[in-house]
C-alpha cells in the first residue's frame, strides 16, 4: 500500500517541478522589450452601434497607418511592465504600467497606471516572437466582445 502512495507522491512532485521550470523558462523568455509585428482587432457592435470595426496593421506599416511610433512593451524580471506609446516626434503620449504574470497558458497583465484594468491573453512564445489573443473591451463600449490578436518581436 505504501509503494503506490510514494510513487503517486513522487509523480506529483516531479510534475510540479516540470510545470514550475517550464513556467520559469517562459517567464524568462518574456523579459525584454517587444514591438508589434502584426495587430488585428475586430470590434463587433463598435461603440454600441450595429457595425463592426476592424483594425489590422503590420509593424512595417505602423507609423504610416497609426500616425505614431510602434508601441514598445517592456516586461521586467520583477513582474512589472510598461507599454510606451509615442507620437511620430518621439514624445510619450501614453505609458500604461503595472504588473504581469503567467498562469499556465495565460498572460495576465494588471494595469495600475493610469487605472486598474486586468487583461488576460492566451499566448505562445517562440524564440524572439510572441503571439497573444483574447477578448477585451477595446472600443470602451462596456462590452467585452472585441477580438484581439497581436504578434510581437523582441527588439
Amino acid at each position: 500500500m505504501k509503494t503506490p502512495r510514494i510513487l503517486a507522491l513522487g509523480i506529483l512532485t516531479l510534475s510540479s517541478l516540470v510545470l514550475f521550470s517550464c513556467g520559469q523558462a517562459t517567464s524568462k523568455a518574456m523579459i525584454g522589450t517587444w514591438e508589434i509585428a502584426h495587430l488585428r482587432i475586430t470590434m463587433p457592435s463598435y461603440k454600441n452601434s450595429d457595425s463592426t470595426q476592424k483594425v489590422e496593421v503590420y509593424g512595417k506599416d505602423w507609423e504610416t497607418k497609426m500616425k505614431a511610433k510602434n508601441i514598445q512593451t517592456t516586461y521586467s524580471a520583477d513582474g512589472r511592465y510598461h507599454s510606451l506609446h509615442r507620437n511620430l516626434q518621439g514624445k510619450t503620449t501614453y505609458d500604461p504600467a503595472g504588473t504581469w504574470r503567467i498562469v499556465q497558458d495565460t498572460l495576465i497583465i494588471q494595469d495600475t497606471i493610469p487605472k486598474r484594468i486586468t487583461y488576460k491573453f492566451k499566448f505562445k512564445i517562440k524564440k524572439n516572437q510572441i503571439e497573444y489573443w483574447g477578448v477585451e473591451d477595446f472600443d470602451l463600449d462596456e462590452k467585452v466582445d472585441d477580438q484581439y490578436y497581436s504578434k510581437q518581436v523582441k527588439i
